[in-house]
């Protein structure tokens, strides 16, 4: 009488391949949607240096989008309606730099418009800027938007450019060209109000020559991610009298470290 055997797999040891897989699919999802959140969050970060950077491009190539019925008054206030046609170029107002300013993660940008008030002689061109023009911002180029990926900007938990009050970071920035000599300054401020608020006093309060603030100085802007845990959180840099694209630059820990610096996000 023959007999015949046959092989297979117990429930059990099935369990325990399913089991296995089910671990190891589990461990592959979490692994790569980690992966995704952390590039995710570097990408908001070069997304927001971009942004910064293009600020300086605006300047160099000028875009006067305005329509037909604009004026602009002695305070540098514009008027956007009205039977005036002043053609672009035309206008008693010239073009002088970018404002933008951050709260959290809220971003806006407008254009810095300013009117020749005057002509005294001036020992920079920051004095002649304050002393000889009126400064607003031009109401149909302000955007709003926000940083990418839901990520904000913070203070920095230690080194430079710190704050003991803490919570929700705000800050202004007003990229200026000098419409005599044509070189390029960046202020900074602490103190934000909203675009329809900013005003010549507000503006010139923010032209402080110096590495203060307001003013010239270094600032330290730090990307925290909301929801999301990365290795090491990274900054983006202001360079102090910052003047071009090359001041504006992303830093981690290890490199502030290299630069001999313990500024940490």
């Amino acid at each position: 009488m023959s007999r015949h055997s046959s092989s297979g797999f117990t429930i059990i040891e099935t369990m325990l391949v399913l089991a296995i897989t089910g671990m190891l699919i589990v461990g592959l999802l979490v692994g790569l949607g980690s992966s995704i959140n952390i590039q995710r969050y570097r990408d908001s970060v070069i997304s927001f240096q971009s942004l910064l950077q293009s600020q300086f491009s605006e300047l160099d190539n000028v875009r006067n989008d305005r329509n037909a019925n604009w004026s602009c008054d002695s305070s540098a206030q514009p008027s956007e309606g009205g039977s005036t046609t002043q053609k672009p170029g035309q206008s008693d107002c010239v073009i002088l730099g970018r404002y933008l300013s951050i709260t959290g993660s809220d971003i806006t940008t407008a254009t810095v418009i300013g009117n020749e008030t005057g002509n005294s002689a001036a020992t920079n061109d920051i004095a002649d800027v304050t002393q000889n023009y009126a400064v607003g911002l031009s109401s149909s180029s302000v955007e709003t938007g926000t940083i990418e990926w839901g990520a904000e900007i913070a203070w920095p938990q230690q080194g430079d450019d710190t704050s003991s009050n803490g919570g929700t970071r705000s800050i202004a920035m007003l990229f200026l060209r000098s419409p005599t000599s044509g070189t390029t300054y960046t202020f900074t401020s602490d103190s934000v109000a909203d675009s329809d608020v900013v005003n010549s006093q507000v503006l010139k309060a923010m032209m402080v020559t110096g590495r203060t603030i307001p003013g010239q100085a270094e600032r330290v802007l730090c990307i925290n991610p909301v929801g999301v845990v990365v290795p090491e959180k990274m900054a983006v840099v202001l360079g102090a009298g910052a003047a071009n694209v090359n001041a504006i630059e992303t830093r981690t820990y290890s490199t502030f470290q290299s630069l001999g610096g313990n500024t940490e996000c």
